[in-house]
């Protein structure tokens, strides 16, 4: 990101051979085509590189930024489109499996991602996936499913209170069985 911030036309390169791919994916996932897809992996690099100055490596990892800036955009892009219809809602067993071009820790991270997810209650997957993958809001979920939205919201925080303590579980156990040694 610091050479991104200095203006490296290569560091834009990096970032894009590396997180280009799970972007996309995102954006397939939410957004329902390949077209747009593409058109959101671009504008989040296009912001990454207006925006760099703002990532703050103490807050969190440079993928969750990127893939934060992916969401966000994609959120946006349905909302603006709302007279279209929605995309079909993806199960967790059906969502395509990554291009080969991931680097391994990507691999590893979403296999991992895709067993908390499972671990988790079906009320609380469909929620994550609605929100986080669909691009849904409170409102929207509350409307669908005729509750009301303070519901949402609170079922919403535990369901990600339970995912982190399921992601720490999952932690905890790979750093026992490879030694403590990521």
């Amino acid at each position: 990101m610091g050479r991104l911030v200095a203006g490296d036309a290569d560091a834009i390169r990096t970032l894009y051979s590396r997180f280009g791919p799970p972007i996309y994916s995102l954006g397939i996932r939410m957004l329902g085509s390949s077209e747009s897809a593409e058109e959101l992996t671009q504008d989040v690099f296009l912001t990454a590189w207006r925006k760099g100055r703002a990532f703050d490596a103490t807050r969190g990892r440079l993928s969750t930024w990127l893939m934060a800036i992916a969401h966000n955009i994609a959120v946006d892009r349905l909302r603006h489109e709302r007279g279209r219809s929605r995309p079909p809602m993806v199960l967790m067993e059906e969502l395509p499996e990554p291009p080969p071009t991931y680097e391994e820790d990507g691999l590893v991270e979403r296999e991992t991602a895709r067993r908390v997810l499972m671990d988790l209650s079906l009320q609380d997957r469909t929620l994550l996936v609605r929100t986080y993958f669909q691009g849904w809001t409170a409102r929207e979920i509350a409307d669908a499913d005729g509750i009301p939205l303070g519901t949402v919201k609170t079922r919403l925080r535990a369901a990600l209170i339970r995912l982190r303590k399921l992601q720490d579980e999952q932690a905890r156990r790979t750093s026992r069985l490879t030694g403590g040694a990521e």
